[in-house]
C-alpha cells in the first residue's frame, strides 16, 4: 500500500494498529483516511501525539525543494522565536497573520503590518485574516493568483489553523478534494501532504513547528477574548484559572488577548499569590508581555511586575496597540 492518509499525511498500512496511518485490512482499497483521522472527523476522538518531525528538519525540506510558503501565524502568538522561523524561510514567502477579528476595531489593518514590519524586522509581504472562513480568504486566494503561485507550502506553529486555513481555501474555490483534518490537538498533521486546489494550484500542508519554551496550557480551538481590568497598585492578576500570576507595583489598566474559552480567563486575584520569584521591569507605557502559547496582555503604564511565569516563556515588546488600546 503506498497511499498516503489525507487527513494527516501518514503513509496508509494494516500491519501495526498502534502507529501512525492504521486501516484496517478490508478497508484499505478505498480508505482516503487513516483510522486516527476518521475517528478524529466523525467522534472527537483527540489523540495528542508527539511531532514526529523537528523544526529543523522542516525548514531544511523546505529550503530544499524551494518553493513560495504561506506561514500563517496566530495573532495571541507572534514573538520573536516565531518569526525566527519564518525568516530562516529562503524561498519567496508571506506571513499571514490569523484570528484577526480581534483587533480593535479602531485599529487600522495598516497599522498592524507597520508594527510587525517595524519591530519584527518582517520585509516579505504581511497579509492579516480574520477567524471566518470569508474574511480574509478571498483576498488572500486573489493575492496568489496575482502572484501567479502554482504551489506553495503551508507553514506554520502546530495549531495555528494550517489545515482550516487550507479547508477555508478549498472551500472558497469549491475544490471536490478530500479535506484536511483539523483538530483542536496539536500536531494533527504529522508529514507533508499534497492538496490540488485549483488546476494551477498545488498546496502543501507541512507538520506544524513546535517552541521549546511555552506555557503547559491548551487554548487551542477556543473562543478568542479580550478583557480589560483596572489594576491598582499591589494587586495581582490571576490567568487561567490561577496557574499564573502577574502582580503590579503601579495602577495601570491592562488587557489580556486570548484563546481560551472560560468566562474569566483573567481575574484579580486578592490573595497572597503564591510563587512569584521572577521581576520584570516595563521601563516605558503601553508594553505587552507576550505569554508564548497562551496570548499576551497589554499593559497601559510602566511599572513592574512579578511573576509565577518563567522568563524564558515570555517576551516584553512595545505594544502592538501603542497608545490605542482600552
Amino acid at each position: 500500500m503506498n497511499k498516503i492518509c489525507y487527513g494527516c499525511g501518514a503513509k496508509l498500512q494494516s500491519d501495526h494498529a498502534e502507529e501512525l496511518g492504521y486501516v484496517p485490512i478490508k478497508k484499505r482499497e478505498d480508505a482516503v483516511y487513516c483510522m486516527r483521522c476518521f475517528r478524529l472527523m466523525h467522534y472527537g476522538e483527540e489523540q495528542n501525539r508527539k511531532a514526529p518531525k523537528q523544526n529543523k528538519v522542516i525548514i531544511k525540506r523546505v529550503n530544499a525543494e524551494p518553493r513560495f510558503s504561506i506561514f500563517l501565524v496566530d495573532f495571541m502568538n507572534i514573538n520573536q522565536e516565531i518569526i525566527a522561523l519564518f525568516k530562516a524561510i529562503k524561498a519567496p514567502k508571506v506571513l499571514v497573520v490569523n484570528k484577526c477579528e480581534l483587533l480593535p476595531k479602531h485599529i487600522k489593518r495598516e497599522k498592524i503590518r507597520d508594527y510587525i514590519a517595524t519591530y519584527y524586522g518582517v520585509r516579505d509581504k504581511i497579509l492579516l485574516k480574520g477567524g471566518t472562513k470569508r474574511h480574509g480568504i478571498e483576498s488572500i486566494f486573489r493575492f496568489l493568483e496575482k502572484e501567479k503561485i502554482i504551489d506553495a507550502y503551508i507553514l506554520g506553529m502546530s495549531n495555528a489553523g494550517k489545515s482550516t486555513f487550507i479547508n477555508d481555501l478549498m472551500d472558497y474555490c469549491g475544490s471536490s478534494a478530500s479535506k484536511i483534518v483539523a483538530s483542536k490537538k496539536a500536531n494533527t498533521t504529522v508529514d507533508f501532504i499534497r492538496v490540488p486546489l485549483t488546476k494551477d494550484l498545488m498546496l502543501i500542508d507541512t507538520p506544524g513547528f513546535i517552541l521549546d519554551y511555552t506555557l503547559k496550557v491548551d487554548t487551542t480551538g477556543k473562543a478568542i477574548k479580550a478583557i480589560t481590568l483596572q489594576m491598582k497598585e499591589g494587586e495581582t492578576a490571576s490567568l487561567l484559572e490561577n496557574q499564573y500570576f502577574l502582580k503590579f507595583e503601579d495602577n495601570t489598566p491592562i488587557t489580556f488577548y486570548t484563546n481560551e474559552s472560560m468566562k474569566k480567563p483573567i481575574h484579580k486575584y486578592f490573595k497572597a499569590a503564591p510563587h512569584l520569584v521572577q521581576k520584570v521591569k516595563l521601563l516605558e507605557d503601553d508594553m505587552d508581555i507576550v505569554l508564548k502559547g497562551i496570548g499576551f496582555v497589554s499593559v497601559k503604564k510602566k511599572t513592574v511586575i512579578t511573576t509565577n511565569v518563567d522568563l524564558e516563556c515570555m517576551e516584553i515588546r512595545k505594544s502592538m496597540f501603542g497608545g490605542d488600546h482600552e
